[in-house]
């Protein structure tokens, strides 16, 4: 193994645990809502769990606002460590919180202080990967979120079946904080070789591939927002066609990852299942959101444009399939055990069909058109994702609590993933377009 794999496999590594424990304490809120629903102490309603999503979402919104300037400034190392302790600090306050004001408070805070982890990862990896590399990288480092998401969630909600809630909150945040004294030694902002990516070229036979890396990475050393203001860059954002099209793509592949927070309140009415083991049982969706991004790592780099365009709309197909097949699944009439056993692999197939859409080519594109403010570009993309999902998570439960129920929300999930299948492929064509001029 080479010094300089072991080097990019160190910073990879690195910001894989880091990121992972930011998920963790993001994703507690969701892992501890159906415990925190059933607390005689809380006397709390769907629409109140629903509130504390959708204002933490809001707070990933407003998150986004803040860190994406913040990073093109500072750099992605500082502001990956400021993010990891922040959240794990605020998880700690979420516990020891005593109502509903203080649980949508700290929920706000916590999904915005997490929202520092993208952006400064968006910085490392344009330092640290070649071009050639960055689909490989980004499916990479997206296991980290959805891996932390299944192994959070199995094991806390285990947890949550052997103690409180809150000591759960606090067990969370204090690992959190361990692998951030992890990170302070082992991430470094860029090589201390300026010619570090030059040597790190597509090493196979594909010499058209070797030599469209090249140009990409004269792109990025050269971009043309190099000597721009971060005003000048976000008024060549607001006028671009392919900026709006990734826009719209965010906002509903954010709206459809959303249904991850409902889908544990989701089993637990609609299956009759315990709080723990709805907990347990929603995380088929984000293993087969890791399943689809284990996939991305073989195969993303390796197809042309016009493949990467079929396979990642053929996937939102199925995704679509999924959801209606989820919808209807109890009109079958099928027993108890193969209509849970059903819906258990829908929901898998779901998780794996869109996380290949959602990650990889927002964080792709935003480091070739962003530049210099790759940061605030993608956490612009992934604002207006977030108030979409604000939205969806307003809406959601309050159609979960209407008198159409579980029915009328499934209705939702099923529009927004027609809309996201004809936006995933009028974006990636539109790429395909682009590349050819």
């Amino acid at each position: 193994m080479s010094t300089h794999f072991r080097m990019q496999a160190k910073i990879i590594l690195t910001m894989y645990v880091g990121y992972a424990a930011m998920m963790v304490c993001r994703q507690m809120v969701t892992i501890l809502s159906p415990a925190m629903l059933v607390d005689p102490t809380l006397d709390l309603t769907k629409t109140n769990i629903g509130d504390f999503l959708a204002y933490g979402t809001i707070g990933a919104l407003v998150g986004k606002i803040v860190w994406g300037p913040l990073t093109d400034r500072v750099g992605g190392r500082s502001t990956f460590l400021l993010g990891i302790g922040l959240t794990a600090s605020l998880v700690i306050a979420f516990g020891m919180s005593p109502n509903v004001i203080a649980f949508t408070t700290f929920s706000f805070l916590i999904y915005c202080t997490k929202s520092s982890g993208w952006p400064g990862m968006t910085k490392l990896v344009a330092n640290w990967i070649h071009p050639n590399k960055y689909g490989r990288a980004w499916a990479i480092l997206s296991t980290s979120s959805r891996a932390s998401v299944v192994l959070g969630t199995l094991f806390f909600g285990w947890l949550l079946g052997q103690i409180h809630w809150r000591s759960v909150a606090y067990i969370s945040a204090g690992l959190a904080i361990a692998i951030l004294i992890l990170c302070h030694f082992f991430l470094a902002e860029k090589p201390a070789d300026s010619a570090f990516l030059e040597r790190d070229n597509y090493n196979g036979d594909d010499a058209e591939m070797e030599k469209e890396g090249a140009k990409a990475l004269e792109n990025l050393r050269s971009h043309p927002l190099k000597n721009s203001t971060l005003l000048q860059g976000l008024l060549e954002f607001s006028t671009s066609h392919r900026v709006w099209l990734i826009i719209v793509v965010m906002m509903v592949l954010t709206c459809m990852m959303a249904f991850l927070d409902f889908t544990s309140i989701y089993l637990m009415e609609v299956y009759q299942l315990t709080p723990a083991k709805a907990a347990i049982t929603s995380a088929v969706f984000p293993l087969g959101s890791l399943g689809g991004l284990l996939l991305s790592i073989a195969f993303y780099d390796r197809f042309s444009k016009p493949g990467i365009r079929n396979v990642l709309t053929i996937t939102m197909i199925i995704a679509l399939g999924c959801i209606l097949s989820l919808q209807y699944l109890p009109a079958f009439g099928f027993s108890e055990d193969i209509t849970f056993d059903l819906a258990r692999l829908f929901l898998f197939l779901f998780g794996l069909s869109i996380s290949p859409a959602y990650y990889i080519p927002m964080s792709v594109f935003s480091i070739e058109y962003g530049g210099p403010y790759s940061a605030t570009l993608v956490c612009l993309l992934d604002a207006f994702g977030f108030a979409a999902s604000a939205s969806f998570a307003f809406v959601g439960g309050r159609l979960a609590d209407s008198s159409g129920g579980w029915n009328s929300f499934m209705n939702m999930v099923v529009l927004i993933t027609l809309i996201a299948t004809v936006a995933v492929w009028a974006f990636m064509h539109g790429e395909y377009k682009s590349s050819k001029t």
